[in-house]
């Protein structure tokens, strides 16, 4: 869906720009102004400190500039300042509120700033500046760990040195327009929260009655209701027969369903009925949420990275700003959740060891070995004394299974390299805290299903082999082909190959963006994690 609409910001900045343009000089002096902003300056409490260190920060920039203002310049408003407030003004194109950095009120105090008030708008410009600055480049929300498995990758820029990159920026504008991480992505996904907005503006869309569900050749008036529906959305070109579920209708139906993660059949039955009654203000928030979620990302993440959305259930290889491999993937189940961060895949194994985690081990395993002891031999099992260690190995038949429970299980299990391995062939090995990784399965039919919420937390990787090739293709001198690849597989043996160029994985969980053409994805919230950044933002809103 292509939809190309203007700024709803647009009447905001020209009335600023008419303030400013109207706005009086200060009756001070530009050495009575330094003064007033010499005494301002917090010393460890002020006007914007909110910590001994951001009020150091302060003291230490002014300080530097002999305390001259940054946003007067011999009492009047620079460029720097006026695009400041152009930029606050619209912060609502990024999800969020102006009022959060003191507008309008904060535009008509600079327009009207005179004697000390010159130098208290100096302070509060600053102030809007660095909240502005931080929520833009880094998220607003500062704890997105708190809010199911969120952890953040960006780290935020140091007060000093977002007061110095304003300072020193040779076109103010252009360093608060690059502020935003992953500029393209979040640029798309910026022009989908102003479409949709302008949905709402135009009243939003219809609601599809409930009913049995719509199939090709069918007619009525649900018929024309879903057509009205996806003409709305720019899924549907043109209506056609209002009450005909013709060929038109079916291809629309299909473009909304992939836009939305669902199976694309044609037909509209329960699952997409319900995606399409979703209201159009229910989208507009689910795009709020991921501009912000965008923002938690790394502002590059890389010339060549892995890029996976656990809400999509999809692996992009990127290199050089260009997708060269996709693959679908399987993630975790809803009360068994993948987390969320960045971290540096080193090396594959081939012939993994499946070192059962101890939940698993006593949860799942154990009822099934305590009905047939020869369960572990059957599925290439080891029982082992020390965790990873085959030389600790158990004879199975020399336990007493029948005393052995959750609480009093001392043992470690291990599935050996083969067929019935659980990680397959592949392990894409990327050291994090989670103890999660990327991998091989051997239930491939587990992939045609839409969507694949179904591990314990790792993530299960269509196509494995060509993801290794990828990876490994420029290094030791081209050795590491098909043919020797699947030779080592054969062999059965455990097998490690670093990475030459480690490459970054970045697992992210997306409910909504946009792709390079325009076309404005959404996804279930399958993990509940969107209402918990929706609280979070408000609570910001009201605490400001």
């Amino acid at each position: 869906m292509k939809l190309y609409l203007g700024s709803p910001a647009l009447a905001g900045i020209l009335a600023i720009s008419w303030m400013l343009a109207a706005a009086p000089a200060s009756t001070l002096t530009p050495a009575e102004l330094q003064g007033r902003v010499e005494r301002l300056v917090p010393g460890g409490a002020g006007p914007v400190a909110t910590s001994p260190a951001l009020a150091q920060a302060l003291k230490d920039f002014y300080a530097k500039r002999a305390y001259r203002p940054l946003w007067f310049v011999d009492s009047r408003l620079p460029p720097r300042t006026t695009a400041l407030l152009a930029a606050l003004a619209k912060a609502d194109e990024h999800g969020l509120n102006p009022a959060l950095y003191g507008m309008p009120r904060l535009a008509e105090n600079v327009r009207g700033a005179s004697g000390d008030g010159a130098a208290d708008a100096e302070f509060a410009l600053t102030r809007a500046y660095l909240a502005y600055a931080a929520d833009i480049g880094s998220g607003a929300i500062d704890n997105p760990r708190r809010l199911g498995g969120m952890f953040r990758d960006v780290k935020r820029t140091p007060p000093e040195q977002l007061l110095d990159g304003i300072a020193n920026a040779p076109d103010a504008a252009v360093f608060l327009a690059r502020l935003p991480p992953d500029l393209r992505r979040y640029d798309a996904l910026k022009a989908a929260l102003a479409a949709y907005r302008q949905i709402e503006r135009a009243g939003g869309w219809p609601r599809i009655d409930p009913g049995p569900p719509l199939k090709a050749g069918m007619r009525g008036p649900r018929v024309a209701q879903a057509k009205r529906r996806l003409l709305v959305t720019g899924d549907l070109r043109a209506a056609g027969d209002a009450e005909a579920f013709d060929d038109g209708l079916a291809a629309a139906v299909n473009r909304f369903q992939a836009r939305h993660g669902l199976k694309p059949d044609g037909g509209i039955g329960a699952e997409t009925l319900a995606e399409m009654n979703v209201p159009v203000q229910a989208r507009i928030e689910q795009l709020v949420i991921n501009l912000e979620r965008r923002r938690w990302l790394a502002p590059y993440l890389g010339d060549r990275y892995v890029y996976l959305n656990i809400a999509d259930n999809d692996l992009k290889l990127v290199d050089k700003g260009h997708t060269v491999h996709v693959a679908r993937v399987i993630v975790g189940k809803p009360f068994q959740q993948t987390p969320a961060f960045s971290a540096a895949m080193m090396h594959i194994e081939l012939n993994p060891y499946w070192n059962v985690p101890r939940s698993i081990a006593v949860n799942e395993l154990l009822p099934s070995i305590r009905r047939n002891p020869r369960y572990l031999a059957n599925n290439g099992y080891v029982l082992l004394r020390r965790s990873g260690d085959n030389a600790s190995a158990v004879d199975p038949s020399a336990v007493d299974w029948a005393g052995m429970g959750r609480g009093n299980f001392p043992y470690f299990i291990r599935q050996m390299p083969g067929v019935q391995n659980a990680l397959g062939n592949f392990v894409f090995r990327f050291p994090n805290a989670h103890n999660v990784y990327l991998h091989d399965t051997p239930s491939r039919q587990l992939f045609d299903r839409e969507p694949r919420f179904f591990s314990h937390g790792c993530m299960r990787v269509e196509f494995p082999m060509r993801l290794a090739l990828l990876l490994l293709g420029n290094q030791d001198n081209g050795v590491w082909t098909e043919a020797r690849i699947n030779a080592v597989i054969a062999t059965r043996a455990y097998t490690v190959v670093p990475l030459q160029r480690p490459i970054a994985m970045h697992i992210t969980y997306l409910t909504a963006w946009a792709e390079r053409d325009g076309t404005v994805e959404f996804r279930r919230d399958l993990y509940r994690r969107d209402p918990a950044v929706a609280q979070a933002m408000r609570r910001i809103a009201a605490a400001r």
